[in-house]
């Protein structure tokens, strides 16, 4: 880049009015006609990142940058600087506009934009996810900000353009590329997480406050406001795991009459999430050649943290002789789901005197849980609640079902509207058993594919 920081922002701010001129449009990929059933999760993810893009750039037309090199002062600490403020005409969100002209310096760019991110929340706390919008005008050759980039829109859902600068001899030549991930980068990203083995799984079942919970008389069913009362329990757990960013599912179950004498306790329920350090472990033997199917099955103690953070190595000469932290920090992940079933077993058990039921809990995968576990067959599962990324491709997968819909046949609708009006059978499928279990069998596709 002929031109330094400074003069690039200079040249901005002067021509603020004038920057959406110096966007290049966008070529968007096309997304495919295909029958709902024949995309694979990341597409969907894929192609939904497209539509926010488009609708990102369209925003652009409306930017009002009202602030230039704007310090951002924090008693006790050093003044950050934010390039530029902004924000849409008629859109909600504040804009915070980062600038960086060279490679090197590009690796701090999310440090600094998160930095004044938390300092603009603190100011107009609180602040939602919506209610910022990031701004990056970098190169983009760092391959470490390319996937935090990525990270950042398919795992955060935060709001985020980034516009490559490009310049010629004279400065007024300055024109801006939009940056659009690749369809491998993100297959990569959002693919590996879906694994089986990567999902962990925790599972409570408790026994108390009969009449309440479940009924007080041997071989008697579950009845409406029982159930009604255990969905909302996973409706509260879901809402906790969604506060903590968990990708997963929760439900909760009532064990048959029959085997209750067995002394299976007759309530449970399920927490699921994507283990984020079994997934990077799956990513990484992933991108070294192995196919899916072997790489989520890939042993994590034999991948140390070195190997995630090649530099370690020069800093710990020990690591060898050491227990993975990679693995140490993939079994303890799973204390999160644990935490929240025993803070909502708690919660639905209060009462004024001393709090008085029996439980029991395990610890499972999910392909364990299916397969090794008795109590998944013994019971009757009611709503199921998906959360994060889950919830996401569910919802995406649903919407191309609709979409589809209207170009079938009677016979094809019927197929896949069992009964009743549309949007009664829309509502149904989104707890659905019956319908979510098959779409999460089939999250990783063909796992024997590279």
């Amino acid at each position: 880049m002929p031109f330094n920081e400074k003069e690039i922002q200079d040249y901005i701010w002067n021509h603020r009015e004038e920057l959406f001129s110096m966007i290049e449009p966008p070529s968007f990929d096309p997304e495919p006609i295909k029958m709902p059933e024949e995309y694979e999760p990341w597409e969907l993810l894929y192609y939904q990142l497209i539509k926010e893009y488009k609708e990102s750039y369209e925003l652009l037309d409306c930017l009002d940058i009202f602030g230039c090199e704007v310090r951002l002062p924090k008693e006790g600490e050093n003044t950050i600087r934010t390039d530029f403020l902004g924000c849409f005409e008629g859109e909600n969100g504040l804009i915070i506009c980062e600038l960086k002209v060279n490679r090197q310096p590009e690796r701090q760019s999310y440090t600094e934009l998160f930095a004044y991110a938390n300092h603009i929340r603190s100011k107009f706390a609180p602040m939602g996810r919506r209610d910022i919008f990031y701004l990056l005008i970098a190169p983009m050759e760092e391959r470490i900000v390319r996937e935090a980039t990525i990270s950042n829109l398919l795992y955060d859902k935060n709001r985020e353009i980034v516009l490559i600068p490009e310049v010629g001899a004279t400065i007024d030549t300055l024109k801006f590329k939009m940056w659009i991930p690749s369809k491998d980068d993100f297959c990569v990203f959002a693919r590996t997480a879906f694994a089986f083995e990567n999902i962990d799984v925790f599972r409570i079942s408790w026994r108390g406050a009969e009449g309440i919970w479940s009924p007080t008389q041997e071989g008697v069913i579950p009845n409406t406001e029982m159930i009604h009362r255990l969905n909302k329990v996973s409706h509260c757990a879901a809402q906790i795991m969604e506060a903590n960013g968990i990708n997963g599912f929760v439900y909760c179950s009532q064990s048959y009459p029959e085997v209750r004498e067995n002394g299976i306790l007759e309530n449970g329920i399920t927490i699921c999430g994507i283990n984020p350090f079994k997934s990077a472990k799956t990513r990484y033997f992933y991108k070294k050649g192995l196919n899916i199917n072997e790489a989520a099955k890939a042993e994590i103690e034999h991948l140390g943290m070195e190997m995630i953070f090649p530099n370690l190595k020069n800093n710990c000469e020990d690591l060898d002789n050491r227990e993975s932290h990679l693995f140490l920090l993939s079994e303890s992940w799973s204390s999160c789901l644990d935490r929240i079933a025993f803070d909502v077993l708690r919660l639905v058990n209060y009462t004024f005197g001393p709090m008085r039921y029996e439980h029991g809990y395990s610890s499972f995968t999910w392909d364990s849980y299916l397969y090794d576990s008795s109590e998944d067959d013994l019971c009757w599962n009611f709503d199921i609640n998906l959360t994060g990324i889950f919830r996401e491709i569910y919802n995406l997968k649903l919407e191309r079902y609709y979409e589809a819909a209207h170009k079938y046949t009677d016979r094809e609708k019927s197929i896949i509207i069992e009964s009743g009006k549309l949007e009664y059978h829309c509502i149904d499928m989104i707890y659905s058993h019956h319908h979510i279990r098959d779409f999460i069998k089939g999250l990783i596709g063909n796992k024997d594919e590279n």
